[in-house]
């Protein structure tokens, strides 16, 4: 809703911006492979910082500070690395001459050169969203051009003849007593103004904020509006995402999602309605959000900062989902090669208690939520949800992703799980449950043929090595999936289509339905509702049993682990999270040339000569063995901690080994 309001008030800059956007894609995509275009760069240090150009009412920033720079870093990053080996190359070269051929059908319509777009930027690039007061939100694009190459101007001329095509009218230039030559176009009843000083090329939507701009620059005073380093909540933001050298961040963005949203909304009455409802439940506790990324930093690859600034005292939603700080553990299930783990805990208790605080304060009740869990939920199950399960629920939960060999479509597993302190009475109230629920869908005609207490018309409770563990029953999947194709074969007559399903794409949609599957290792539920839910679950129960390694024993985990520790220094997390891609690389590396994924394409590729292109260098230059790869996939690390001004979050890559 908020973009649509913004692109009708201002339509052609906001297509301009579309069009930037995909420009600024465009660069990183066919600069990364090492092609860089030679001219002469504007010099930033003959001018003030953009954030102190820009007025403190700006609501939205995203920077680069310097793009050649920041892609010559990228390059020396381990991926970056990667796509030189001449192991890869042939395939990466390949796929980006495919990337030139699509171009190529699109650059008429686009009429810029893909060397021009190559030439473009030289330093930085800066989008921002301005919320003047009492008005709607306007838009400022800088970007610094090189002032050799010419690929700048050539660009302009372009976006030239778009403006005079789309309005009808051209674009007219004068000239300030700064000296400055200022161009404008007329869109929706507003003008829009650029110019270009310096080397940096500046547009806006508002003619006011631009003139405020080229003041700042010009050192003179601007009256009743600051700087955004004025900005308490901007600096507060960039003041805790800065480097361990306080070094200036490769990127940086910042968002007053507030103040963005009364300003994209102005004029609509419920709109205005829904933010003055925000108070109730606290959300207009949510002061601001930003983040930098920072590369080649001491021995890390990059790191990436996050700031959630937070009103304090919070409340509402904020308090209800506070996260507890502690010192967390992989748990002793934890598989060493599970590829993505993430692990945080709420107090229960509190989450339920300001729950039901907001309910009854927008409702003008009291007891609202407790009497629809009582009339809802516990009904259902015939006993108490608070007393019988969630009191059993400590708070802390976990998600992780591992791949199930062989490796197929469906590999990829999703397990979450939530610890338990009691999982003795916690197994009583879930066998309940389970058994409650089941005679009551077969009474309810979910099963015609099913007797009342047979269980196996939804959950199949069995065991693995002497943990119980139950998974939706063989009977469930198929009147699911018999479902599914009834709703599917109606639409499709509807829709007048006679051809048939791909039986091979068929086979394929088959086997990649959930699943879903729990089992109660040690403390903790586990609970899968992927494909191949279970493999996870033995895996886990395995691993419990001293059959597999466990993370905490791996030595890339305590890697990144004393990393963590050393960045941490005496705080404690409230999250934290670990990243192993060497395993979700070696599926895509396998996948990439199995039968299955070729059956696949083949299905996708007719008429489509983008796929049957890509598909047609991945046959010429074959991706070499993974082993053969795997050292450039560096594990991860981060974690989130809480203070008085919201939460941080941090996240961090380390170099490979050769380079530390």
């Amino acid at each position: 809703m908020l973009s649509r309001m913004c692109i009708s008030h201002n339509r052609c800059f906001s297509k301009f911006v579309v069009n930037a956007c995909f420009v600024f894609t465009a660069l990183f995509a066919f600069n990364a492979s090492g092609q860089f275009a030679v001219g002469q760069e504007a010099d930033p240090s003959n001018r003030p910082r953009t954030q102190e150009l820009l007025p403190e009412t700006t609501v939205a920033f995203i920077q680069i500070d310097d793009f050649r720079d920041m892609v010559g870093k990228l390059q020396e990053t381990s991926f970056g690395q990667m796509t030189q080996d001449e192991s890869i190359a042939p395939l990466i070269d390949g796929l980006w001459d495919e990337a030139r051929l699509a171009y190529n059908d699109v650059e008429a319509e686009v009429g810029v050169t893909l060397e021009d777009i190559q030439e473009l930027p030289s330093g930085e690039m800066t989008f921002a969203i301005i919320a003047p007061r009492r008005q709607n939100p306007e838009y400022m694009l800088i970007i610094e051009l090189d002032t050799e190459s010419g690929a700048g101007e050539r660009i302009l001329e372009r976006g030239r003849e778009v403006i005079a095509a789309e309005t009808g009218e051209p674009v007219t230039t004068e000239e300030s007593e700064d000296g400055i030559e200022y161009e404008t176009f007329n869109a929706a009843g507003k003008n829009f103004k650029f110019f270009e000083k310096d080397g940096l090329m500046v547009g806006c939507s508002s003619e006011e904020e631009l003139d405020a701009f080229v003041d700042r620059w010009m050192e003179r005073e601007v009256e009743k509006v600051r700087p955004l380093t004025s900005n308490r909540k901007f600096v507060t933001i960039m003041n805790r995402c800065l480097g361990n050298n306080e070094i200036e961040p490769e990127a940086r963005f910042f968002i007053d999602p507030i103040g963005l949203a009364r300003s994209a909304t102005r004029g609509n009455f419920a709109a205005q309605a829904a933010i003055n409802f925000l108070p109730i439940i606290g959300l207009d506790g949510l002061l601001g959000v930003g983040g930098s990324m920072l590369l080649s930093e001491d021995d890390f690859e990059s790191v990436v900062h996050g700031h959630i600034l937070l009103s304090n005292p919070r409340k509402g939603v904020l308090e209800m989902l506070a996260l507890k700080p502690t010192d967390y553990q992989p748990e002793p299930w934890l598989p060493a090669d599970t590829a993505t783990y993430m692990t945080t805990s709420w107090d229960v208790d509190q989450l339920l208690a300001e729950l039901s605080k907001m309910v009854d304060l927008y409702q003008n009740g009291e007891g609202l939520v407790d009497e629809w869990i009582d009339g809802n939920i516990n009904e259902r199950i015939q006993m108490d949800l608070k007393e019988d399960v969630l009191a059993h629920l400590t708070g802390r939960v976990t998600y992780a992703d591992w791949y199930a060999p062989p490796m197929a479509l469906n590999s990829q597993v999703q397990l979450f799980a939530m610890e338990l302190s009691d999982a003795e009475a916690f197994e009583e109230s879930f066998e309940t449950i389970i058994q409650t629920v089941t005679r009551q869908n077969n009474l309810e005609g979910d099963n015609d043929n099913a007797s009342d207490d047979d269980q196996s018309s939804w959950m199949t409770t069995s065991e693995y090595k002497g943990f119980k563990t139950w998974t939706m029953s063989q009977a469930a999947m198929d009147r699911r999936t018999a479902q599914r194709n009834a709703r599917r074969d109606a639409r499709r007559k509807a829709r007048g289509e006679d051809e048939e399903v791909n039986p091979e794409v068929q086979e394929i949609t088959y086997e990649m339905r959930p699943r879903p599957a729990m089992a109660i290792v040690g403390n903790y539920l586990l609970m899968s509702f992927s494909p191949r839910s279970m493999d996870f679950i033995e895996h886990a129960i395995n691993t419990a049993e001293g059959e597999e390694m466990p993370m905490f024993d791996d030595e890339k985990y305590m890697e990144v682990q004393r990393k963590m520790t050393r960045l941490l220094r005496s705080d404690m997390p409230c999250a934290m999270t670990y990243q192993n891609p060497e395993q979700s690389f070696r599926m895509l590396f396998e996948l990439a040339g199995s039968e299955e994924t070729s059956a696949l394409l083949a299905t996708q590729i007719e008429d489509n000569p983008i796929l049957s292109g890509i598909q047609s260098r991945f046959a010429e230059n074959p991706l070499p063995d993974f082993d053969e790869m795997k050292g450039y996939f560096r594990p991860t690390g981060g974690f989130v901690v809480s203070d008085d001004t919201g939460y941080h979050f941090l996240a961090f890559s380390m170099k490979a080994e050769n380079d530390e």
